[in-house]
C-alpha cells in the first residue's frame, strides 16, 4: 500500500527548491526538471521526475561546476515480488561538474529519503550521475544507492531526459 507522506514530501521537496528567497545568484542560476524511467532488480521499471536548482559555484576555462539542490521522485511499482509499493522521494545536495566544450556532465550527491522500497532502503542515499549536456537539453543517467550501509541495497537505475531553463 503507497503511504500518502512520499507524496506529500515530493511536493514539500518542489517547494522548497521554487521558494528560495530572490537575490542575483538566483536570477543567474538555471532551474532543471526531468524525468524518465527508473529500474531496479529484476528489471523493474517505473517512471520518475526529477528537479533541481543549479547555480554555477566555479566557472572553468572549459567547464563549470555547479551546486546541485534536487529532488528525485520514484513511483512505487505494483505486482512485484520486491517490496516496491512505495513511492521514494530523494531530496539531495551535491556538486555537478559540466563540461562546456563537449557537453560530458558528472555529478555526486548526498541525500535523504521519503518513503521506502528494497531498492531504496534507508538514508543517507548516494546519487550518481554520468551524461551529456547540449545547451538546455540534457541526457543524464543516474544511479541512487545507500553503498549497502542499510539492507537490501538494491537502488535504483534511471536514464532520464532534462531541460533547464
Amino acid at each position: 500500500m503507497r503511504r500518502p507522506s512520499s507524496s506529500f514530501a515530493a511536493l514539500l521537496a518542489a517547494a522548497v527548491l521554487f521558494a528560495l528567497p530572490a537575490s542575483a545568484a538566483l536570477a543567474q542560476s538555471r532551474f532543471e526538471i526531468g524525468g524518465g524511467a527508473s529500474v531496479t532488480r529484476g528489471n523493474e521499471t517505473t517512471p520518475m521526475i526529477s528537479a533541481a536548482w543549479l547555480p554555477a559555484w566555479r566557472v572553468m576555462d572549459n567547464a563549470v561546476l555547479h551546486w546541485e539542490l534536487g529532488a528525485i521522485h520514484v513511483r512505487g511499482r505494483d505486482d512485484t515480488r520486491l517490496d516496491l509499493e512505495d513511492d521514494v522521494t530523494v531530496a539531495h545536495a551535491g556538486l555537478r561538474y559540466e563540461r562546456t566544450d563537449n557537453g560530458l556532465t558528472l555529478g555526486f550527491g548526498v541525500g535523504a529519503q521519503a518513503g521506502e522500497t528494497d531498492a531504496l532502503s534507508g538514508d543517507p542515499q548516494f546519487v550518481t550521475t554520468a551524461g551529456w549536456r547540449w545547451d538546455r537539453f540534457s541526457l543524464l543517467a543516474r544511479h541512487i544507492s545507500n553503498a549497502s550501509l542499510h539492507q537490501p541495497n538494491d537502488g535504483e537505475t534511471m536514464l532520464m531526459a532534462a531541460w533547464r531553463f
